[in-house]
């Protein structure tokens, strides 16, 4: 999903937006061409603001990278930084992972592509010129934005994304206000992650089910199905698969380990005796077992 701002006439770009399939975590990407080959930061908390000039040993792209991870671990892409907030199906309260300031809307990037379906469009034709500086919070489903924004709401889970413009615009050293600028929190939260990969994954796909049992689905595509177990084992488990046509197993080779996930979810081909061709529909399976004794 591409979140695009129109200023008058003209759309630019702003931010992508992706979600994983395994494990519903996020991925936002602010947009900007170019390359930079160095960058300034500063501590708001610093009284004096002292400057510190970054240069960097080869070019790097304008586009600023962020991911918000299903247990409520932050990656800052551009300086490295993590911070910790609540697992996304636990989120309870409003909390403002970014901030992004512009010096005018003009400045961004035209979008100079068609308008997509799934694109967001964030009108702010009517904002004055000059600088402007946007906010991404991460709150419950229920969280009510303040001033013009955007809420993405994921009622499965029982979060939302907005993208909010700051009602006062974020204020920066006089010398550095023609420049793009963001802004991350020191800390989150949590000083540390609240849930372990693995659960998350599981919490995930348990809420978009609305089960607190073990979730199966369907074939993809590709023919894979997957188990997401009802809570995280010790190691990975030993399996059994039976299923009720006798025409059709599953042999060794059509399950697939992932050292990421291989306690929380089984991955699977169910294959024909006989062609030894892939089955890409559903097939009725009579049990799976799982073993991973002490």
């Amino acid at each position: 999903m591409r979140i695009l701002i129109r200023s008058g006439s003209i759309t630019r770009k702003f931010m992508v937006l992706e979600t994983s399939d395994r494990d519903g975590s996020l991925s936002l990407t602010v947009r900007r061409e170019g390359v930079s080959t160095s960058k300034k930061t500063w501590s708001m908390r610093s009284a004096a603001q002292e400057q510190k000039i970054i240069e960097f040993a080869s070019p790097r792209s304008k586009n600023k990278r962020i991911t918000i991870h299903q247990s409520g671990r932050v990656n800052y892409h551009e300086n490295g930084k993590t911070i910790f907030v609540a697992p996304l199906t636990q989120v309870t309260q409003a909390f403002a992972l970014y901030g992004y300031r512009v010096p005018a809307l003009n400045r961004l990037d035209v979008h100079d592509e068609e308008i997509a379906e799934e694109d967001v469009v964030f009108d702010l034709s009517h904002l004055p010129e000059g600088p402007v500086s946007l906010s991404v919070i991460l709150g419950p489903a229920d969280f009510s934005p303040q001033g013009r924004s955007i809420k993405l709401e994921y009622k499965a889970e029982g979060y939302s994304i907005t993208f909010q413009v700051d009602p006062v615009t974020i204020a920066v050293p006089s010398d550095l206000d023609l420049y793009f600028t963001t802004f991350t929190p020191e800390r989150g939260p949590f000083l540390q992650q609240q849930m372990s990969e693995g659960q998350a994954l599981i919490s995930y796909h348990q809420a978009l089910a609305a089960t607190k049992e073990t979730v199966l689905y369907a074939p993809n595509g590709e023919g894979v199905i997957r188990m997401i177990f009802s809570a995280p084992m010790r190691i990975a488990p030993r399996y059994k698969i039976e299923l009720v046509d006798p025409e059709f197993h599953v042999s060794d080779q059509d399950v697939m380990r992932d050292r990421r996930s291989e306690t929380v979810m089984l991955k699977f081909k169910v294959r024909h005796r006989k062609s030894g061709q892939i089955v890409r529909r559903p097939i009725a399976i009579k049990s799976i077992e799982l073993d991973a004794e002490l």
